[in-house]
């Protein structure tokens, strides 16, 4: 997705597609933010009754019913592939990656594990009030741009010490002006 979204050539197709999804602005907060997480967290409060009916059924084994979950996150995106009209484009992508992330995640909203529940709740409560804090003018100075651009900066920060915090992680590596490469090292990135 890193490499897909990198080159320039398919900015025009990426900002084409999102449009017709809603999405106005190419930008981190509307992409990843409204678009992926908080309309991911929409789908899972209202999940179909097929899949609440297996994962009330007290017969079945908490490891089939996560493979009935899997399966039906994996069939409604396949149906969703095959409705693209740009078969490798962003949306292609993005739908790769949730092949393996929505499975996990609903299982995590919807299953019957406490703790990974609990993992996905902090997490989904953390996205919501960083979105509500970002447009609180009390906690968002708006006055010049580089004021609001440090007040984000300390929010992002504190939102994710508090979620690494949650997970027993110490540390943030810092990644500023560095990308992934390959499998490899980070590597700095050269702006162009």
């Amino acid at each position: 997705m890193l490499h897909y979204a990198r080159r320039e050539e398919t900015w025009e197709t990426t900002e084409r597609e999102l449009k017709g999804r809603g999405v106005v602005c190419m930008n981190f907060f509307d992409i990843v933010l409204d678009f992926i997480l908080m309309d991911a967290f929409e789908d899972l409060e209202n999940p179909p009754s097929s899949v609440v009916a297996v994962l009330r059924n007290r017969w079945l084994s908490d490891s089939f019913k996560e493979t009935a979950l899997a399966t039906a996150c994996w069939s409604v995106l396949k149906a969703k592939r095959r409705l693209l009209q740009v078969p490798d484009g962003f949306i292609s992508h993005f739908y790769s990656i949730s092949e393996h992330v929505s499975p996990v995640l609903a299982w995590g909203f919807l299953g019957p594990k406490q703790h990974l529940c609990e993992v996905c709740t902090i997490f989904k409560q953390q996205i919501i009030q960083y979105l509500k804090d970002i447009f609180d003018t009390d906690k968002m100075r708006y006055t010049t741009v580089n004021l609001l651009a440090d007040d984000i900066v300390q929010l992002s920060q504190r939102r994710s010490e508090i979620l690494l915090g949650y997970l027993g992680i110490d540390a943030i590596m810092t990644m500023n002006g560095m990308t992934p490469t390959d499998n490899g090292p980070l590597e700095e990135s050269i702006p162009v």
